[in-house]
């Protein structure tokens, strides 16, 4: 095992690094993230993003603070597909958009929410913002 490595299981191995691990080729743009808000803002051209990332996660909702977000997304497609998508307290993945652009809800449960996009060898335009 390489120095700086953690074995946590059999399969399991985490790296202590200050590298970034990205799923994108190329990534010109902007992104913000306020977890405790449950907001976030992603406006970026992409290039070659294969993979999942994560915008906005709240891994502790309470029931009391369950509420209902709108989310604004546009994709503009160069190649590849890219999905908008919401992961469940029950690590359900839903596809809530795939092209164009328009808004969608989600009602946030209690437990782990998750809101991301997908990508297979995308290249294009995305913009979303999470309310």
């Amino acid at each position: 095992m390489k120095d700086g490595a953690e074995q946590l299981s059999d399969d399991v191995v985490i790296g202590k690094s200050n590298a970034l691990i990205t799923p994108y080729q190329s990534f010109e743009g902007s992104r913000t993230s306020d977890s405790d808000a449950f907001q976030a803002t992603y406006d970026a051209s992409v290039m070659g993003f294969d993979g999942q990332d994560i915008l906005v996660a709240d891994t502790d909702l309470k029931e009391n603070e369950c509420r209902e977000i709108t989310i604004q997304y546009s994709f503009d497609v160069q190649s590849g597909n890219c999905q908008l998508i919401y992961i469940s307290p029950e690590l359900e993945e839903k596809v809530l958009a795939e092209s164009g652009n328009g808004s969608v809800t989600v009602q946030l449960q209690a437990g782990a929410n998750y809101i991301g996009i997908s990508g297979t060898d995308y290249s294009g335009y995305i913009q979303i913002a999470i309310e």
